[in-house]
């Protein structure tokens, strides 16, 4: 049999989610190897069509800045390292990009995979809520948390939120004798809903709460949906009735997870917290807790010291020590938030850019909804772009906590629907 390397790569591309599982050590491989079959290939052929888009165009932009923002740093060899390697991403994006174009076929299986990777994922996770162990012998952290093949990382919740949006998208964009028997999108509303909810993971439940309900309102609401909702529901309300434990200033199980331990944290922020807090008054409102006030408080200060390109990639953890002094700051490797870090890292510059981005793909997300409204008819090229332009809406969200903006794990997940999407929008172009 003839060797074919766009099948090769192809199916790289096609195990990354589950490799994902495994912990960074394949995904970054598989992105470094697909990486360079990418350049080998485009720049062998001379094909440099696939650097022209707009998105590596704005791409390059913010990794200019990156690095520029570490020449300006007080750890230039640190940051580097983390400024010079982010490129790789943009690069994967483009080499996913290829691949569709090269392979026919490459859609069609890549949605196999996913959904059976996640369909596996979530029967281990299930398995582990109802029995406390998964199918590895790995036991539930706590009584309100499931992490399932992720074991001790607790990102069970982040992993299926990242992925949901990409996957629905790839449902609605194959053609009907193409599609799995099952609906994707009901079993996200009846399976991997509720199992979010269940991972204990508070943000990643709580922007798939907007997602979903966006999504509905987008697809109208019928009989098989509600049906779906209502099971889901049973599932997520059931946990939350059960849980009988008195509060005592830590989540006990899924009521106190979720709910309490939200209102309650409101009371403990400190009066030094409450005075720094009030020289920000546009945006007290998204502060939720002592530990959130004082990470984000201090990215602010940070902010303050080194406006335009900020501290360098990454150097949170470097400079925080400085002002964890004080009561109302405080330190860890990063903020937990991408507009906080951002802004503190990289500057006002690289922030900027950062938000007017976003409300730009909010306002292409509302046209192609008005667009769809418009047609009167289902039209799945609309669906498709809107569920993955709403992957990035999720994924970047600015006003929630969030993983460490330069984190492998995260980077790959948020940059693999990033790939399908251009695709999408080039090809859109093209008809």
């Amino acid at each position: 049999m003839k060797y074919n390397s766009i099948n090769f790569f192809s199916y790289l591309i096609y195990l990354l989610p589950l490799s994902l599982v495994t912990g960074p050590l394949i995904p970054e491989i598989t992105i470094l190897v697909c990486n360079i079959f990418f350049l080998i290939k485009t720049l062998g052929e001379k094909d440099y069509s696939y650097f022209k888009n707009s998105f590596f165009k704005l791409f390059l932009v913010f990794w200019l800045l990156f690095n520029l923002s570490t020449i300006f740093s007080d750890a230039i060899l640190y940051s580097l390292k983390y400024s010079l390697s982010y490129l790789r991403f943009g690069i994967f994006v483009l080499a996913i990009n290829y691949l569709i174009d090269k392979n026919n076929k490459f859609i069609q299986h890549f949605y196999y995979f996913l959904f059976g990777t996640i369909i596996f994922i979530l029967l281990d996770s299930y398995f582990q809520f109802l029995f406390s162990y998964n199918i590895l012998g790995f036991e539930r952290p706590t009584n309100y948390i499931v992490s399932g093949f992720f074991n001790d990382e607790e990102i069970l919740g982040t992993y299926l939120m990242r992925l949901s949006p990409l996957l629905i998208s790839l449902y609605f964009f194959l053609s009907d004798e193409q599609r799995l028997k099952f609906n994707s999108y009901l079993i996200y509303i009846a399976i991997i809903f509720p199992m979010i909810f269940l991972s204990g993971q508070r943000t990643p439940f709580f922007l798939s709460t907007i997602f979903l309900v966006s999504s509905l309102i987008l697809l109208n609401i019928d009989k098989k949906k509600i049906l779906s909702l209502i099971f889901s529901l049973t599932i997520i309300f059931t946990n939350i009735f059960i849980d009988k434990k008195v509060y005592d200033g830590i989540g006990t199980g899924y009521k106190n997870r979720m709910i309490t331990d939200i209102i309650y944290n409101q009371k403990l922020i400190s009066a030094e917290q409450k005075k720094e807090i009030e020289k920000y008054k546009y945006i007290q409102f998204i502060f939720l807790s002592p530990g959130h006030n004082s990470l984000w408080l201090t990215a602010i200060e940070l902010f303050k010291k080194k406006k335009i390109f900020g501290h360098g990639p990454n150097t949170f953890r470097k400079k925080c020590s400085i002002l964890s002094e004080k009561p109302q700051f405080s330190c860890s490797t990063h903020p937990h938030n991408y507009l906080f870090q951002i802004f503190s890292e990289m500057g006002f510059i690289s922030g900027l850019i950062y938000l007017l981005v976003y409300f730009y793909i909010i306002l292409s997300v509302l046209k192609y909804y008005l667009n769809f409204k418009k047609t009167g008819e289902i039209k799945n090229f609309y669906i498709v772009k809107i569920f993955l332009l709403s992957s990035i809406l999720v994924n970047f969200a600015p006003l929630t906590p969030s993983a460490n903006f330069f984190n492998n794990h995260q980077n790959i997940l948020i940059f693999l629907p990033i790939g399908f999407l251009i695709h999408f929008l080039n090809k859109s172009k093209n008809d």
